[in-house]
């Protein structure tokens, strides 16, 4: 670690003389580190021309007057400078600062910095909080979107990734406003604090080992943080859960897939899978992308095992629960095929393929094991969303699984190609696509990994006929399906072709039920391009898939032609 010589800095701030011998930064070695009081400096980095680097410290007694003067107008030496003041009042001679204390043109420096940083920060005496766009002279105490725009109402420094850890890290933590005006510490503003970071008061004022909070809600504080670089976003959280990787800048969002895996590793915590997001469908990794995914999970706490099973009672059989040894809820393991765990399973109403699996953690108003939806595809399984319910009455058995953690390879966009020129034929007009943020263009359906389903409505206002054309995509298979099933009401026709409102209805409850038994059609549709397959024929063009589809109160039917 490499601490600057507070003192020394000062003197050449006063303008006074120092001896040749004189330093300005100086390495310690970790045994050294333990017989040294130092205060460390937690900021918001400005515009790089602004901050003092490493080389520009270390040459700062050699420099000359005018480059001296020159360097002491930038904003990121002034911060330093009153840093120093600061700990000089508070006794300390030594002073760590990111900025000009890390060589960060070595690539082994600048990662053994970023996993010791949050025990640095620990070890400090003092932590200097520089809120370099607050002018008040106490801490916040509500949100002001005027004068904080970009970081939800607050100081910008409540809102970056790497000052989470530089908050919860330090025992002694002091704030100060943009002129270094001291506004507060960490613990006798404990509450305020929490309310803007929803770290819990008792974390802060007495540590993370005083309350031992489950990974996700550790991930819940990140969750709407931002850094520079998206590695960042896993890099900053690797203290808080002790964890060590290596820095691999370039290698974007699996970044936080491999801290996810670390914590796995380490760790029996469940609550790592109980992440959640807002959009229906199916993931292609039981682990997050991205810590905002944990944005909902600032209330769960982890369950010890006897609580986990007696929870379990009226869910899984009792004969079933006593055979269940406390090791195999505590250990799971990362394969090459997948995080091996074993939970309990429900099969969901309407699907093979999807189930409910209960994870060892809950909400802390409820002691319910939280739930989470899983769909089967060969011997693996994937996290599903979507509008599913168990089979009332159904019991849950616990199985040894293989969850899903490598996301695989694939396009980023799905292309169906609509041939419905036969449709217009027979008086058929296509009524409306849902949702229409789904491009449709040259009768081409596009779906992407945010939009995984598009429902397609043709009628034929002359015979008071219609059906639905569904397209998707789950589990890496394409699906298509016909629902005929249900027929608006004759009020339908009679708005005409471009009243599309109450189209959109009719199809979006058709879309909705499509999320439910995707999983099902998608192996379905896998299974009938086997060349064994009775609906499978060769054409000129390849092989196609051909099915009839009947529709309700006529003599029509549907023939689904599919190319690959």
């Amino acid at each position: 670690m490499r601490l600057l010589h507070v003192r020394t800095l000062l003197d050449l701030e006063e303008g006074k003389r120092v001896g040749p011998e004189a330093y300005i930064l100086k390495e310690l070695a970790d045994e050294d580190l333990e017989r040294v009081e130092y205060g460390i400096l937690s900021h918001c980095w400005g515009a790089i021309e602004d901050e003092v680097q490493y080389k520009e410290m270390d040459a700062l007694i050699r420099m000359g007057g005018a480059a001296r003067k020159k360097l002491r107008q930038r904003s990121g030496y002034q911060k330093i400078q009153k840093s120093c003041e600061e700990a000089w009042k508070d006794g300390l001679a030594w002073l760590w600062v990111d900025t000009c204390c890390i060589n960060k043109e070595s690539s082994a420096e600048l990662s053994e910095a970023l996993n010791s940083m949050f025990r640095w920060y620990e070890d400090s005496e003092r932590c200097y909080v520089f809120l370099h766009d607050l002018a008040a002279k106490s801490i916040p105490t509500t949100g002001n979107e005027t004068a904080f725009p970009e970081s939800s109402g607050w100081p910008r420094w409540f809102s970056r990734g790497w000052t989470l850890q530089e908050l919860v890290a330090p025992n002694k933590v002091r704030f100060f406003n943009k002129d270094w005006h001291f506004i507060g510490d960490k613990k006798n503003h404990a509450q305020t604090i929490s309310s803007i970071t929803r770290i819990p008061s008792r974390i802060l004022r007495h540590g993370l080992d005083a309350h031992h909070p489950s990974a996700a809600q550790i991930m819940s504080w990140a969750a709407d943080r931002k850094t520079t670089r998206t590695e960042d976003r896993a890099y900053s959280l690797m203290g808080l859960f002790g964890v060590h990787m290596p820095m691999l800048y370039g290698e974007g969002k699996n970044a936080f897939r491999r801290l996810q895996l670390e914590i796995i590793r380490m760790s029996s915590d469940h609550s790592i899978f109980a992440w959640d997001r807002k959009d229906n469908g199916w993931s292609g990794s039981v682990l997050a992308d991205d810590p905002s995914f944990f944005r909902d999970c600032d209330d769960i706490i982890n369950m010890e095992p006897d609580e986990y099973l007696a929870a379990l009672k009226g869910v899984v059989p009792e004969s079933e629960l006593i055979d269940v040894k406390e090791e195999s809820i505590r250990t799971y393991t990362v394969t090459n095929a997948g995080i091996r765990i074993r939970l309990p399973l429900q099969r969901c109403r309407g699907s093979q393929s999807v189930f409910e699996a209960r994870l060892a953690c809950c909400r802390s108003v409820d002691s319910s094991p939280i739930p989470i939806f899983l769909v089967s595809f060969k011997s693996t399984y994937y996290r599903y969303f979507g509008h599913s319910q168990t089979i009332h009455g159904a019991t849950a058995t616990f199985q040894l699984l293989y969850l899903v953690y490598r996301e695989e390879k694939r396009q980023r966009h799905f292309t169906f190609k609509v041939d419905d020129r036969a449709l217009e034929c027979e008086g058929f007009i296509r009524r409306c696509v849902f949702p229409k943020r789904i491009p449709f263009k040259d009768n081409t359906v596009t779906l992407s990994y945010t939009h995984h389903c598009a429902v397609i409505v043709y009628a034929s206002s002359q015979t008071g006929i219609c059906f639905a054309l569904a397209v998707g995509y789950c589990s890496g298979y394409e699906w298509l399906h016909v629902i005929s099933d249900t027929p608006p009401a004759q009020q339908f026709f009679d708005r005409g072709p471009t009243a599309s409102d109450t189209w959109d209805s009719y199809a979006k409850r058709v879309y909705d039920r499509m999320w439910v038994v995707s999983p099902k059609h998608a192996p379905r549709v896998a299974r009938a391009y086997t060349p064994t397959a009775a609906h499978l024929h060769l054409e000129e063009d390849g092989p196609c898939l051909v099915k009839h589809v009947h529709l309700p109160k006529s003599i029509r039917d549907v023939r689904r032609v599919v190319h690959k």
